[in-house]
């Protein structure tokens, strides 16, 4: 393959894309306003811009003769992109209108509702508007409506306190538009599904867990825990709104949460997720999921890809801190030694709390599923963050009790 590619992102999680452009043979140029960030530096050109800036990026795209424009791993990447591609004609791409209502959390809800898609019953709250909550029910979840990483979303147990969260989550949201739904109970799950023709030509299911800052997953494994039976159901529930949206072949990712035979969509995206999700599933089942997310923005076809019958026990682990500190080291109490380690911080780098910094993510192998699923909703309390305060006074302790 010839040709030049504009990946539109330039972070760590950008980097797997990055590289499945180039063993494609693709001149390729990265756009991104971190200087410092990694895609920069193997990039046969870069842009200097906010690629949330979809005029900014236009003007990228125009000026540089390219042949593909490919969105990295969040929602400003996508829908930028998304515009762009609208005006130019680049492949791989759903209406503006469809992706944007893909990743806007009361738009997806409400298209979901009419298309007898399993979600929770929700309503939108328009900036300066006051909750008229209808047929709502205690608890309640409140979120922006563009944000992610579960930035300002709060549970509430009870309508009298819903002002609070409303406040909080209208500060996180762009335009300050909230949505309100019923919480549903449940284990969180993603779906990750590659459709062709509105059909799942090959999916994954990872069990997710938000054990350091709520609704935000640091926490993952595949294979995941669940009963065919169900992912059944949740496979032939996306083939349904991909077939009433008129999406286009790609990649469909959702999170949802299962209780029981009873599950709810919550989360949909049409962009690759971030935090090195990919590599999560290429480890375990060899499939190569970059790839695939590639293939429709470079004009290739999706085809049907075998079926992992041997996957590796493989657990995820995005390490982060409740509190800000200035990160030192980590080290772990596992039993198990992580077979891949992305450092995302220096010695001496200011962490900041989550769910807005990352100090490393890293893979880790086991030998069974039964380990797996029982240490990995356990990673985060056995691993230690070290910070230079916390590591002094642990030293001071030590002192002490001699």
């Amino acid at each position: 393959m010839s040709g030049t590619a504009l990946l539109v992102g330039s972070s760590f999680s950008a980097i797997p894309l990055f590289f499945a452009l180039k063993r494609r043979g693709l001149r390729v140029e990265v756009c991104g306003n971190l200087p410092g960030d990694p895609c920069h530096q193997y990039a046969d050109a870069s842009h200097a811009i906010d690629y949330s800036d979809r005029e900014a990026l236009l003007a990228v795209a125009r000026g540089g003769r390219f042949d593909y424009l490919v969105p990295s791993c969040n929602d400003y990447a996508y829908l930028a992109s998304t515009w762009v591609a609208a005006q130019l004609g680049f492949p791989g791409f759903d209406p503006v209108d469809m992706a944007m209502m893909m990743h806007t959390k009361h738009r997806f809800r409400a298209f979901a509702e009419a298309a007898g898609v399993r979600v929770p019953a929700s309503l939108r709250l328009a900036p300066g508007g006051l909750p008229e909550l209808g047929r709502l029910r205690a608890p309640y979840l409140v979120k922006p409506v563009d944000s992610f990483s579960g930035r300002g979303v709060t549970r509430v147990e009870r309508a009298a306190d819903l002002a609070a969260a409303i406040d909080r989550a209208r500060a996180a949201s762009r335009d300050a538009t909230v949505v309100i739904e019923n919480f549903v109970p449940g284990r969180l799950h993603s779906h990750s599904a590659f459709i062709a023709g509105q059909r799942v030509v090959a999916d994954f299911f990872v069990d997710e867990f938000c054990t350091v800052y709520p609704y935000q997953v640091d926490c993952s494994n595949h294979p995941s825990a669940l009963v065919d039976g169900l992912r059944g159901r949740v496979r032939a529930e996306i083939e349904r709104l991909a077939a009433a949206a008129g999406l286009a072949d790609g990649l469909v990712h959702t999170q949802f949460i299962a209780d029981g035979d009873d599950f709810w969509i919550v989360e949909c995206m049409r962009r690759c997720p971030g935090d090195l999700y990919n590599r999560l599933i290429e480890i375990s089942t060899g499939v190569p999921y970059t790839d695939l997310y590639v293939r429709p923005f470079v004009g290739e076809a999706l085809t049907p890809e075998p079926a992992c019958t041997t996957p590796r026990f493989i657990g995820r682990h995005t390490i982060s801190r409740a509190a800000e500190c200035v990160a030192l080291s980590w080290s772990h109490r596992l039993g198990e030694t992580p077979l891949d380690i992305v450092p995302l911080k220096l010695s001496g780098e200011r962490l900041s709390a989550a769910p807005f910094d990352k100090l490393a993510i890293f893979f880790a192998e086991f030998s069974s599923a039964k380990c797996l699923h029982e240490t990995v909703p356990r990673f985060a309390d056995l691993v230690t963050r070290s910070c230079p305060g916390t590591w002094c006074k642990k030293r001071q302790q030590k002192r002490s009790a001699g």
